[in-house]
């Protein structure tokens, strides 16, 4: 009797986490630069300055656009030739930022 009730829990346990593929729990934060501007260095900061990511490859190449997966919380992002710029990220929603020809960040969010 305890192998099926094990053999069903061992299941129900795959299937939960195959279910849970997709983390609803994460925003999205997608990063636009004007074109033509080589970005060389993009440092997101949490809201009491800890760096949680950097991306210091050559970017942009082909896309202007960086899409990266953060924890809903406030952030300040900071690329090098451009003003820093603070945004939120809420669970399930993309916030974009879009750098303007005078290397200002314009936040929005969906």
């Amino acid at each position: 009797m305890k192998t099926p009730a094990a053999l069903a829990l061992c299941l129900s346990l795959l299937a939960g986490l195959i279910a849970c593929d997709k983390d609803d729990n994460m925003g999205t934060l997608i990063v636009n630069v004007r074109d033509n501007t080589k970005v060389e260095e993009l440092n997101i900061y949490t809201e009491g300055g800890s760096l949680i990511y950097t991306n210091t490859e050559y970017l942009y190449q082909n896309d202007p656009r960086l899409s990266i997966p953060l924890n809903p919380g406030n952030y300040r992002i900071s690329t090098y030739g451009y003003s820093d710029c603070t945004f939120q990220i809420q669970a399930g929603h993309t916030t974009r930022i879009a750098y303007d020809q005078h290397g200002n960040g314009v936040v929005t969010y969906d």
